[in-house]
């Protein structure tokens, strides 16, 4: 039976990889990932369905339109493949040789292995599209967020998947995001504007440094000799930048302010609920009701919506607090908001703890290809969401290795706190 649903999960990994393909080709170009049908790009012709079988159509083909004989990418394989290793690969992980513990019986935790590849299958996703165009999409993690929700609602995951929170959290992360509507209506309004709205959005490119000297400079036979053997100079990559500065026409620094007033409703309204359940009797015993399951049947899909809240917010919320606190410092935008969207899905299906260790996890990761980047000085800035995804699949796989390598921090941190 395992092994039947093992290749059953390959070949529908597969098939996801291949829509995914679809979706990194015409997201970042404005188009629409349900029409037209699969069409070759070079000469338009539509693509048969024994044409566009994942994996195998590649092969047969020889990796070329059957029409034009134009090259398809590799990439289109390639991606497939991963997509069917990640799907099949986690249900092998948690539930075969459960190297992940807690994952339980298939049967009855399904939700919480769909939300989780419908999560990194979307990562994979936005991981391709940020490192080719440097835009993340937005509604890919909206998605996962959502079916995190809903799956966290219908079937409530196992604690080791979705981390538990207490009642006053849960009433804070649900009052927060009711702020974070507030906020949302006030921009529609035009209450509170977006921030670097007005700035000119192009790649920065420094001039090259001109050379001290002129080959050739002299008098005489050495002059010629000095010019003939003299060869010309390396044309000097540009450094490319796609993070605001002044030179957008903007400053950063006030810009920033402007998304600490978008998310101030959802601060207000978290601290209020706060102190509504801890210090208003009525209110928390009304509370302390809904969320207990002796008194209340639907208690545990509530409190596991309001955990997938909670981590949702707490994921952002890594970035988004790095975001303002470095572009307040170095007078520079740092991060993007759709790494901010990233996180936040990863906290939506996987509980606050996760995201928690993944954000400092991506730099480890991204550290070696950060000092590439900065010693070949071709660009000032690097995707970070595809480190960001990368942290989070290892935090889920190593979840409980991590964890308990963490332990000792968190004794202490208890003890620190009077816990």
């Amino acid at each position: 039976m395992e092994v039947i649903l093992v290749i059953f999960l390959f070949a529908f990994g597969a098939c996801v990889g291949s829509f995914l393909n679809v979706v990194i080709w015409r997201l970042p170009r404005g188009e629409s990932i349900v029409f037209p049908g699969s069409h070759c790009p070079s000469c338009g012709r539509a693509i048969a369905w024994y044409d566009n079988i994942p994996l195998l159509s590649w092969i047969v083909l020889r990796a070329r339109c059957r029409h034009c004989k134009a090259p398809i990418s590799p990439r289109y394989l390639l991606v497939e493949a991963v997509t069917a290793v990640i799907v099949c690969g986690m249900f092998v992980w948690f539930y075969i040789i459960q190297l992940r513990s807690g994952a339980g019986d298939i049967r009855e935790t399904w939700p919480m292995f769909l939300a989780h590849a419908v999560l990194f299958c979307g990562l994979l996703a936005c991981s391709l599209i940020d490192i080719e165009s440097w835009l993340i999409p937005l509604e890919v993690c909206w998605l996962a967020s959502l079916v995190g929700l809903i799956c966290a609602g219908a079937s409530p995951p196992p604690e080791r998947f979705l981390a538990a929170v207490s009642p006053t959290a849960g009433a804070m992360a649900l009052a927060a995001l009711v702020g974070l509507g507030v906020a949302m209506l006030l921009v529609h309004y035009g209450f509170v504007q977006r921030s670097f709205l007005d700035a000119d959005d192009r790649p920065v490119v420094e001039p090259t440094a001109k050379p001290k000297g002129k080959a050739g400079k002299g008098k005489g036979k050495k002059a010629r000799k000095d010019k003939k053997s003299a060869k010309p100079a390396k044309a000097q990559a540009p450094i490319r930048s796609v993070a605001f500065g002044k030179e957008h026409g903007v400053s950063p620094r006030r810009e920033i302010l402007r998304e600490v007033l978008f998310l101030a409703p959802a601060i207000g309204l978290a601290v209020a609920a706060g102190l509504m359940v801890t210090m208003v009797p009525p209110v928390r015993e009304a509370w302390l009701g809904l969320t207990d399951p002796a008194q209340n049947a639907w208690a545990p899909h509530l409190t596991a919506v309001l955990a997938a809240m909670f981590g949702y917010l707490i994921g952002g919320l890594w970035i988004w607090a790095f975001r303002i606190f470095g572009t307040l410092g170095f007078g520079r935008e740092a991060m993007g908001l759709g790494d901010v969207h990233i996180l936040a899905a990863v906290g939506a299906v996987c509980g606050w703890v996760v995201p928690s260790i993944a954000f400092f996890l991506a730099a480890f990761l991204a550290l070696a290809w950060a000092m590439t980047v900065f010693l070949t000085r071709k660009q000032r800035e690097l995707p970070y969401g595809p480190w960001l995804a990368a942290g989070a699949f290892v935090t889920v796989l190593f979840y409980d290795y991590l964890i308990e390598l963490l332990n000792p921090y968190t004794e202490v941190l208890s003890m620190l706190s009077g816990g």
